[in-house]
């Protein structure tokens, strides 16, 4: 419950900052798929790096490319009965991907207005609900095609290996804040300055959620309303 939880509020859009003339020299550079979780550059234009990826400038295309899989591209709203309702999500999934020799799962979170994903809703081929009551929308094919083409605004991280606290703290160095879920055992180490929010937890599994830095208090505020 507390990563299903967590992981939704990762998926609220969050708005791009226009880049201008550096974006486009940005973009015509080379991709390549290198780094470890902890290996996290900050670019002058504000935006992140990590994995290869450019946050705030890197598609969903270029990401495919970069990790040669190609992303599952999902639509996800709240059940209408929900004790909290939530702003519907549009995610791309990696399965499987390998990044300096760890293997891992990867969601992205895509620069989207709530009207844009409203659209894309009402067009949605087909709607499945959930264990959770969380309701599934299949889009159509034109539509994945599109969202192919959006921006990767955040990245949630999901190690198939164990990253214990010790570790994490000799990578990453300590943190800023721990903040306690109130709805699970997780504690949220807090890198404000690189955008890196860790999730630790006895019951669950590791997650890393990475955003530009300039928009971590987008990510703090939901977080610290739990």
């Amino acid at each position: 419950m507390g990563k299903h939880v967590f992981l939704t509020v990762f998926g609220i859009s969050i708005l791009a900052v226009v880049l201008g003339v550096y974006v486009s020299s940005l973009k015509k550079q080379e991709i390549s798929v290198t780094g470890y979780p902890w290996q996290i550059e900050n670019l002058p234009s504000g935006n992140t790096r990590v994995f290869g990826i450019t946050i705030g400038l890197t598609t969903v295309a270029e990401a495919e490319q970069l990790f040669k899989e190609k992303a599952a591209i999902n639509l996800f709203a709240p059940s209408p009965s929900a004790a909290v309702q939530s702003t519907a999500v549009i995610e791309a999934y990696f399965d499987m991907v390998k990044v300096s020799g760890l293997k891992s799962k990867m969601v992205m979170s895509l620069d989207l207005s709530d009207e844009t994903i409203q659209k894309i809703y009402n067009r949605g081929a087909r709607i499945s609900t959930l264990e959770s009551g969380t309701r599934k929308v299949t889009l159509l094919d034109e539509d994945v095609i599109l969202l192919q083409e959006s921006v990767i605004v955040g990245i949630t991280y999901l190690p198939s290996i164990h990253l214990d606290a010790q570790l994490i703290e000799n990578r990453f160095g300590k943190p800023a804040e721990r903040l306690e879920d109130a709805q699970s055992d997780a504690i949220h180490w807090l890198y404000p300055a690189k955008g890196v929010d860790i999730v630790l937890s006895e019951s669950e599994k590791e997650v890393i959620q990475y955003v530009k830095p300039g928009d971590f208090d987008k990510l703090l505020k939901p977080l610290k309303s739990l």
